[in-house]
């Protein structure tokens, strides 16, 4: 008969013949939640939430982000403002009607405007709008209330329809260039030379008109880049 080791003896031996004891390790992975606020109400908001349902929504999830989606009915102010609120949301981004004070989501509800939101809703977060005019008051009202970067357009953004693709393509490279941990001045940088690379092609096509439309929403991108009001160059998501 054998006598059983006890479990002192047995660690012992394991030492003994130069082993040591398994450590059991816990890994906590912190995957960074992107919050989508996406109207589709009507035709033009439609056509730009179909485009990110399709191009940039499943880039992020690929490149690891959990994605929140506050679409259709559900972008309204008092569903998004309690999760915009929550400390593990490192990133906003979205499609709606604005104004310069103002980001709207279904049917115009106006989901952040200048005064009316928190600033735990802004604070150490990175925000992107495809919107008209939210980058010229409301833009700089965020960073102002610890937001840290802050990428939109100061004027209308506009597209051509049968050629909207390649609009709301240049606008959501600033989506996928944050999802590849490029800093706000990097993704500035990269989203302007897609822009300059569809504004060639068009000219070349002999499309001036879609060419400078796109010039047009080039040019009134507002960023970091832009001036300290929309933020930190250096910003990154995670």
């Amino acid at each position: 008969m054998v006598p059983k080791m006890r479990k002192s003896d047995k660690l012992k031996f394991a030492v003994s013949r130069g082993l040591r004891p398994r450590r059991r390790v816990l890994s906590i992975e912190m995957r960074v939640v992107v919050l989508a606020i996406d109207s589709n109400y009507e035709e033009v908001t439609k056509i730009g939430f179909e485009y990110r349902q399709k191009n940039v929504y499943p880039y992020l999830e690929k490149k690891g982000f959990t994605i929140m989606r506050l679409q259709g009915p559900l972008a309204r102010r008092n569903y998004v403002a309690p999760e915009a609120r929550k400390a593990n949301v490192d990133y906003m981004t979205g499609v709606g009607h604005g104004g310069y004070d103002v980001f709207t989501g279904d049917f115009y509800d106006p989901i952040f405007s200048v005064g009316n939101y928190s600033q735990e809703e802004s604070k150490g977060k990175i925000v992107h709008f495809i919107s008209c005019e939210t980058a010229r008051d409301l833009g700089p009202d965020f960073v102002a209330h610890g937001c840290r970067a802050y990428f939109g357009y100061d004027e209308d953004f506009s597209f051509q329809k049968n050629d909207s693709d390649i609009f709301f393509d240049c606008d959501s490279e600033i989506d996928r260039a944050f999802a590849d941990a490029l800093t706000a001045g990097q993704v500035y940088e990269r989203v302007r030379t897609l822009f300059n690379k569809h504004i060639a092609t068009f000219r070349a096509n002999g499309q001036d008109y879609k060419a400078a439309t796109l010039e047009y929403n080039r040019d009134h991108l507002r960023a970091p880049s832009s001036g300290p009001q929309w933020g930190d160059i250096q910003a990154r998501l995670g």
